[in-house]
């Protein structure tokens, strides 16, 4: 089968997916939190969650409640100035042929302050989504962080 097209169970070619369209929807993702983080919005920040997420950091795998991490960046955004949340190197995206999973690898640099307090590192990791109800959620993020 060619790139961007689905097999029926009758071997008939159903429409192709759209693979461009899929990677800027995820990219758009990327920004979206990108602006979360500048608004200090923790809904607009988890608004692509599933309900449920599985987080590897550290050696440690955890599941993470989408109200759980809204809640935990309302505390961690209220005060706080982002003055530089940007790709150190453009995301790379990849979406399978079926368009229903992709995964994103992501390398950003922080830099914010919450009173007089400054924070810099940079973050690397790779999403995973699931295309469910025709939109992209994240169901795994394996993150690292480096302070700088």
């Amino acid at each position: 089968m060619g790139r961007g097209t689905r097999a029926t169970i009758s071997g008939m070619t159903a429409s192709p997916v759209d693979l461009e369209r899929e990677r800027v929807a995820l990219l758009e993702l990327h920004a979206s939190v990108r602006r979360a983080h500048f608004e200090t919005d923790a809904a607009r920040l988890v608004a692509n969650d599933a309900e449920e997420w599985v987080n590897i950091r550290d050696g440690t795998i955890t599941r993470r409640r989408r109200e759980d991490v809204a809640d935990f960046f309302r505390t961690y955004f209220e005060g706080a100035t982002y003055h530089e949340w940007d790709d150190v190197e453009p995301p790379i995206v990849r979406v399978s042929d079926d368009g229903t999973l992709a995964w994103m690898i992501v390398h950003v640099r922080v830099r914010r302050t919450k009173g007089d307090r400054e924070l810099r590192f940079d973050y690397a990791g790779i999403e995973t989504y699931e295309k469910r109800g025709g939109r992209w959620v994240k169901v795994v993020e394996v993150g690292t962080f480096q302070e700088g």
